[in-house]
């Protein structure tokens, strides 16, 4: 019988990014259990030579994204410090621009954009981090809110300037339930000594153009 490898396309050397539809049956989850993989999703996997970054974790979001859609809050967060993949990317598109067709994979919401809220992973729109963390801090519940913020301070994100961007936003939705979060990730921050280093590669091909 033909090994898994010699079913795949020449030459047989497995890209970085592997979707599981990629894969013979059956060879995703021995994949991963030889070590050859590390999933990202339940659905996508990179090889192992090195540890995933947020281009890879762009990227495999990246098939949820419609036409003028960036990835945006508990999913932009996921992409610039990992940890907890997102049960579905969180799809967001600019005010007045008709929102995607639901999809197993996403959920969709609009919001405007400011000048510097969206940035490139690997050529995949995403919301910066300063932004991502506000919006974080908005519109994640609880606990989860928490995680996602002490992710974003271990990989540089200084959650002073997420305050500074809510302290902006007085007045609408869920501002004052996310300066509560802001404070619990704070102390967590403090309690754990996460000191904010260099920031991780999270634009790696520069701004996108603001969206309207």
């Amino acid at each position: 019988m033909a090994d898994a490898l010699s079913l795949l396309p020449a030459p047989c050397v497995l890209p970085r990014l592997v979707r599981r539809g990629d894969l013979p049956p059956g060879e995703w989850v021995g994949m991963q259990l030889d070590g050859v993989l590390v999933a990202l999703t339940d659905d996508v996997a990179v090889t192992t030579e090195r540890p995933p970054e947020p281009d890879d974790r762009a990227q495999a979001l990246a098939p949820a994204l419609p036409r003028h859609g960036v990835l945006g809050r508990d999913a932009a967060a996921w992409v610039h410090a990992g940890g907890r993949a997102p049960a579905r990317a969180c799809v967001l598109v600019p005010v007045g621009v008709r929102r995607p067709d639901a999809r197993p994979d996403r959920a969709s919401a609009e919001t405007v954009f400011a000048q510097g809220d969206v940035v490139l992973v690997a050529g995949v729109p995403v919301t910066s981090p300063v932004r991502t963390g506000a919006d974080v801090a908005r519109w994640v519940e609880g606990a989860a809110a928490v995680e996602r913020l002490v992710a974003l301070a271990s990989c540089g994100v200084d959650l002073q300037e997420v305050r500074a961007r809510l302290a902006a936003m007085t007045g609408r939705r869920h501002v004052r339930r996310a300066f509560g979060a802001l404070e619990d990730a704070g102390r967590r921050v403090a309690s754990l000594g996460v000191a904010r280093g260099e920031p991780q590669r999270s634009a790696s091909s520069g701004r996108a153009p603001v969206m309207r």
